[in-house]
């Protein structure tokens, strides 16, 4: 099966007992991989500044409430941080209980706000939780909370993805897409354990250039 690790095979696998320890990364491959989010994440932000100053003044003209949004989310190791984004929902809205993810047409997001999240330019601000440490730009998707006690109940393999750092973009993100179904996020979860089995500076890189791809290939379509 092209791009997962099943969780039935994990146990065979040989780099299970690198899971199974927390020592997934070499110290030469954490220094690679923050060499490209900084020298990435840096050279956005200075090129596409201008962008993000617009985009903060047309929220604040076209919707009440502060232009970020924070919520905490978790990373690498299990450790608690404040992730931003330009805020795409309304006020004093939040995520419903019981629910796994935002929905994509979910009636809380405002006119623009769709807009920002169909570009993933409400993910722009991550950048900066990039050059904090707190994320990388290629990873598994750092996960609301309460979202993360449900996937650990149906699938306890979950807890592996914090061996490595969150990232804005990742191999599961760019293989299956947004989820916010149970049973996807076995998929999803299998996706980021190829990852991480698999890692190395030339896989982040085919991250990077896919994601970019395809999101050049939804603004010639129109999506």
């Amino acid at each position: 099966m092209e791009g997962r690790v099943t969780l039935e095979s994990i146990s065979g696998c040989e780099k299970f007992s690198a899971l199974e320890s927390g020592r997934v990364l070499s110290r030469r491959q954490y220094l690679c991989k923050r060499v490209l989010d900084l020298g990435f994440s840096i050279t956005v932000l200075f090129l596409f500044a201008p962008l993000g100053l617009l985009i903060a003044i047309i929220i604040k003209l076209v919707s009440e409430g502060p232009i970020f949004y924070s919520q905490v989310r978790v990373t690498q190791g299990g450790r608690l941080f404040t992730l931003y984004k330009f805020r795409t929902m309304r006020v004093d809205t939040d995520q419903p209980l019981g629910t796994m993810s935002t929905k994509e047409n979910d009636p809380r997001i405002y006119s623009f706000g769709r807009f920002l999240r169909r570009c993933h330019l409400d993910e722009f601000p991550q950048l900066w939780n990039v050059i904090k440490g707190d994320m990388s730009i290629v990873g598994p998707r750092a996960e609301y909370i309460k979202t993360l006690e449900i996937a650990k109940k149906h699938y306890p393999e979950f807890a592996y993805r914090e061996l490595v750092p969150a990232g804005i973009t990742g191999w599961a993100q760019i293989r299956q897409g947004h989820v916010d179904q149970i049973e996807d996020y076995r998929i999803k979860l299998e996706h980021d354990l190829y990852y991480i089995l698999n890692y190395s500076f030339w896989m982040d890189l085919q991250v990077v250039f896919l994601t970019m791809l395809t999101l050049l290939r939804m603004r010639r379509s129109g999506v």
